[in-house]
């Protein structure tokens, strides 16, 4: 609900979330970078479930140690961790989220945290969010947002070809509301 990084999801901390404006201030470790973004009803009630086993600064408290675990040498090795976490939640839901390419030993990721960033911008661009609230959201520029971000589905192409055409493609929403008004102008005998 947020189009972050893991990094910064992970380690949001009580002190970046306002509960009575319901925005989330982020300062993005990748880019230095500082976005707001207001909260989802969503993710507004996990929040407030959240607040019920606050232990530290952290909103995710057990996760946020694991992610900052060092090795001996003082190399962070819980990204690796909590990033596999999230791999083993994409493969049980169903989705297999690394393919083998040929002439390497290891897999390369397809599915992972960061699918979720790209699903956010593509969602965003599918319904109409002007480029300039996504970039803001996202607190990246319009030529990454472009390029590596914004994937726009089939269904949103045809839409874009009916309307070029003239033939606007009304939702599912939209004709329940116009039955519903018209249902309205009629005599309640004839309802």
């Amino acid at each position: 609900y947020t189009g972050q990084r893991l990094k910064d999801c992970v380690l949001l901390q009580w002190h970046s979330v306002d509960m009575e404006r319901r925005r989330i201030w982020v300062k993005q470790f990748k880019t230095g970078k500082e976005v707001t973004i207001p909260i989802a009803d969503e993710l507004f009630e996990v929040l407030q479930l959240a607040k019920a086993w606050q232990c530290n600064n952290y909103v995710c408290p057990k996760t946020a140690e694991r992610y900052n675990r060092l090795d001996a040498d003082g190399k962070n090795i819980g990204n690796n961790v909590v990033n596999l976490d999230v791999l083993r939640v994409i493969r049980w839901i169903g989705v297999e989220p690394s393919l083998p390419v040929p002439g390497r030993k290891r897999r390369v990721t397809q599915y992972g945290f960061h699918s979720l960033r790209h699903t956010f911008a593509s969602h965003c661009a599918e319904a109409g969010v002007p480029k300039a609230v996504l970039l803001s959201i996202l607190g990246t520029d319009s030529e990454i947002a472009d390029k590596y971000y914004t994937h726009i589905g089939e269904e949103a192409q045809l839409r874009a070809i009916e309307a070029v055409c003239g033939n606007m493609v009304i939702s599912a929403s939209e004709r329940i509301r116009e039955a519903l008004k018209y249902l309205a102008t009629l005599p309640n005998s004839e309802i």
